[in-house]
């Protein structure tokens, strides 16, 4: 039977000895800390069908319309000042640092990540986030700010270099 687990925080980290990111759950949290290992494969097929998943359910333009550029709409949303403000104060609150020794020490069994499920709810315009290993489930219900942010981090930690992968994609 498979453990269910919620999510609260995400920690991604590129564990050069794998040669795989190493996406923390709940890094703090000993309980319901899971250390999902990604593929460099999973990661690009992933990060795209994110990126597409966002642009579709919550990237549109003044007019309603999709637009097909993600981060073009969050630059111009931010450019307000007041809405730059109430982000900037949001990230500041979601992206707090990471304390490494806790992350190294709490460290649990790997999980190799084998499947990332999203599901979009209409009436709440949320997503609920699903990643699953053979053992583990990891639930997270994410409005879009949050989803782009999980995404963005996860980007964030890619050797592009080392795997050879432009830092555009």
């Amino acid at each position: 039977m498979k453990r269910e687990i919620a999510a609260q925080t995400f920690t991604p980290t590129y564990d050069e000895i794998e040669d795989r990111l190493r996406f923390v759950i709940n890094y703090q949290d000993i309980q319901n800390r899971v250390d999902f290992m990604i593929t460099r494969s999973f990661i690009i097929n992933l990060i795209s069908t994110a990126e597409e998943f966002v642009e579709k359910h919550y990237v549109t333009d003044d007019f309603g319309q999709n637009t097909s550029q993600t981060s073009k709409k969050v630059q111009e949303s931010e450019n307000s000042s007041k809405d730059h403000e109430n982000r900037q104060e949001s990230k500041n609150e979601i992206m707090s640092k990471t304390d490494s020794v806790n992350l190294e020490l709490l460290k649990t069994n790997e999980e190799l990540l084998r499947e990332v499920n999203f599901s979009f709810d209409a009436n709440s315009n949320h997503t609920l986030l699903i990643l699953s290993s053979s053992n583990i489930t990891v639930k997270a219900n994410l409005d879009g700010f949050m989803l782009m942010q999980v995404f963005q981090v996860m980007k964030s930690a890619i050797p592009y270099i080392k795997w050879g992968i432009s830092h555009n994609f």
